[in-house]
């Protein structure tokens, strides 16, 4: 699948949802004075996010195109980019929770849309903190289209490898994780809440590893493995509150938005690895020509 197809693909999913298409922002934001460049596809949105009528209506989609600058030192890997387009739909006070949850699933794994396997699938969901309830909520809505889809669903709060002593399932199905990874929100105050992502087990690696390959692996091993052969392609956030963060990375001084507003991201160049069953983002159409070229001009 070319990155045309799989593009057009995702924006055609969204429209027969009721999601008007709209085309990708300047990377130089108009709507956000506190950046140079737009590095997520919701910058251009956060008006509407926080209460502002979109001229459109209820139900956005596009696929933006960003720069991000604070993870370069990763980049190379077999996941990040500086410059990438960030796939994005948004419900304005519209749809919620249990409508991205199905649609999220039904995108991924359908056989008209990206038949990617079930059984490859995590996701983690908000645990809760002092200020803000555990996304419960979204927890019942993953068991029930893994179980419709027959994909056992465990449920568990993720590991701290540094203080795990015994080989076992180390990673579950559903995780419920801390606000540094599932509590969205803004570097300042602004619209924010619980998010859910979802991950995505390489094609090269079985998918009963941990039987298979865990139990012969140091727990060094199989946290490097859980951080760069599962790889994060999707991100929900259910964006209900106008807030902050406190050092830790969770959610402080929250009061609840006018709406209950739905802000997808999803990573284009990272599910066009997946669906082409390539090692990276450099192997795809989009950087592999780039990269030929530096290849051939470069110091030997």
């Amino acid at each position: 699948m070319d990155s045309k197809t799989l593009r057009q693909k995702y924006l055609d999913f969204m429209a027969e949802k009721g999601h008007v298409i709209v085309p990708s922002s300047s990377l130089v934001p108009k709507e956000d004075p506190t950046v140079l460049f737009t590095t997520a596809g919701m910058q251009p949105m956060i008006p509407y996010l926080t209460g502002q009528d979109h001229p459109l209506g209820t139900r956005i989609a596009d696929s933006q195109k960003c720069l991000r600058t604070d993870d370069i030192e990763e980049v190379g890997d077999n996941r990040h980019l500086t410059m990438f387009e960030m796939l994005g739909n948004w419900s304005l006070g519209d749809y919620f929770k249990e409508e991205m949850i199905g649609w999220t699933f039904e995108f991924l794994t359908h056989k008209k849309w990206l038949a990617l396997d079930p059984k490859r699938l995590f996701v983690t969901v908000y645990k809760g903190s002092e200020n803000a309830n555990a996304d419960e909520e979204a927890v019942v809505m993953w068991e029930k289209v893994f179980d419709e889809a027959g994909v056992s669903a465990n449920v568990g709060t993720e590991y701290d490898f540094a203080n795990l002593n015994a080989i076992g399932n180390y990673l579950y199905r559903i995780t419920r994780r801390s606000g540094k990874d599932n509590w969205w929100g803004l570097p300042y105050k602004g619209p924010c809440g619980p998010c859910s992502e979802v991950y995505y087990l390489l094609d090269k690696h079985p998918v009963d590893f941990q039987e298979s390959l865990f139990p012969n692996m140091t727990n060094d091993a199989i946290e490097n493995f859980i951080e760069n052969e599962i790889v994060e392609i999707w991100n929900n956030v259910f964006m209900q509150y106008e807030g902050e963060k406190t050092d830790k990375k969770e959610p402080k001084n929250l009061t609840p938005l006018a709406k209950n507003n739905i802000d997808t991201g999803a990573g284009f160049e990272r599910l066009l690895t997946i669906v082409n069953k390539l090692e990276s983002p450099f192997e795809s159409d989009v950087l592999k020509p780039i990269v030929d070229v530096v290849k051939k001009y470069r110091t030997k």
